[in-house]
C-alpha cells in the first residue's frame, strides 16, 4: 500500500478557513494534514466556484507535484464543493480581488486573478457579469448537470494519474430532489468517495454538521472550534479508509 504524503485541498471559503485567525493552522485542511503527519497544499479560494476548483486542480497539480517531490499516488486529493451558482470567466484586463479585502483570499497561483468569479454574493456588490449571469444563464437543472460532469471529468482525471482523490460538502448544495436529467451522472460519481452519502444529508456538510453548535463570524463561517469538529470527523473517515495508508495514524486524537 502506497503511503500518503501529502494533501492536497480545493474549495472555497469553507475550505480555505476563512474568518480564522491563522487559516494556515486553523483551517481544518492544515488540523488533518497535521495529525496525519504530511504535508498540505491549500487551492481553495473565497467566494470560488466549483468550476475553479477543478480547473486549478487540473492546472496545478504536476507543478505541486515536482515541488514536493512527491509521486502522484503519494498525493490525496480533497475537495469540497460549493455553490452551484457560482461560476468564473477569464479577463486578461482586469484583476478580481487585490484591492478589495472585503471580497475574500486568492490564492498566489499563476493568472489567478484575472479570473473574474461570478456568484451571488458578487451580484450582491453590483457586479454586472454576476446579475447577467444569475438574471440570464443560471438555470439550477442545468448547473447540477455540469457540475456532476465536471466532478466526473476530475475524479477520471485524477485516477487516471494514480492520484486518490475523496470529496466533501461546505453545506446542502444539490437541490432536492436532484433533477431527474442530473440522477444518470450523479450515479456514474463513486459515492464510496464521499464524506457521508451521495447526495449528501445535510448533517454531513460542514456547515450544517457544526451549525449551533459552534460560533460563526460575520461572514457565516465557521470559526476555529467549526473547523477543528468537522477535521475530527474527516479524519476518523479518511483513517477508517483501508485503501489509504498516512505515516502517523498513532497520532489521531492527540
Amino acid at each position: 500500500m502506497t503511503l500518503t504524503r501529502l494533501l492536497v485541498v480545493n474549495g472555497c471559503s469553507f475550505a480555505r478557513g476563512a474568518e480564522l485567525a491563522r487559516p494556515e493552522r486553523e483551517s481544518w485542511p492544515a488540523l488533518v494534514a497535521g495529525e496525519l503527519g504530511i504535508d498540505v497544499v491549500n487551492l481553495a479560494c473565497d467566494g470560488g466556484s466549483n468550476r475553479r476548483a477543478v480547473r486549478t486542480t487540473v492546472q496545478h497539480l504536476a507543478a505541486i507535484r515536482a515541488a514536493h517531490q512527491v509521486e502522484y499516488d503519494q498525493i490525496l486529493f480533497l475537495g469540497m464543493w460549493t455553490a452551484l451558482s457560482r461560476n468564473e470567466y477569464y479577463d486578461s484586463g482586469i484583476e478580481d480581488g487585490p484591492l478589495r479585502p472585503d471580497l475574500g483570499v486568492r490564492p498566489a497561483l499563476p493568472e489567478e486573478l484575472h479570473w473574474q468569479r461570478v456568484a451571488d454574493w458578487k451580484a450582491a456588490e453590483g457586479d454586472k457579469p454576476s446579475k447577467a449571469y444569475l438574471r440570464h444563464l443560471f438555470n439550477t437543472t442545468g448547473e447540477t448537470v455540469n457540475f456532476f460532469v465536471d466532478w466526473l471529468l476530475l475524479e477520471h482525471h485524477l485516477a487516471g494519474r494514480g492520484v486518490p482523490s475523496r470529496f466533501a460538502f461546505a453545506w446542502e448544495i444539490l437541490p432536492d430532489p436532484v433533477p431527474a436529467e442530473a440522477v444518470p451522472l450523479m450515479r456514474a460519481l463513486r459515492a464510496d468517495l464521499v464524506f457521508g452519502e451521495l447526495p449528501p444529508r445535510p448533517r454531513d456538510t460542514f456547515r450544517e454538521m457544526v451549525r449551533g453548535r459552534v460560533p460563526f463570524g460575520d461572514w457565516d463561517h465557521p470559526l476555529r472550534e467549526g473547523h477543528r469538529h468537522f477535521a475530527d470527523a474527516m479524519l476518523g473517515w479518511l483513517t477508517a479508509d483501508e485503501r489509504l495508508c498516512f505515516p502517523l495514524p498513532d497520532r489521531i486524537g492527540r
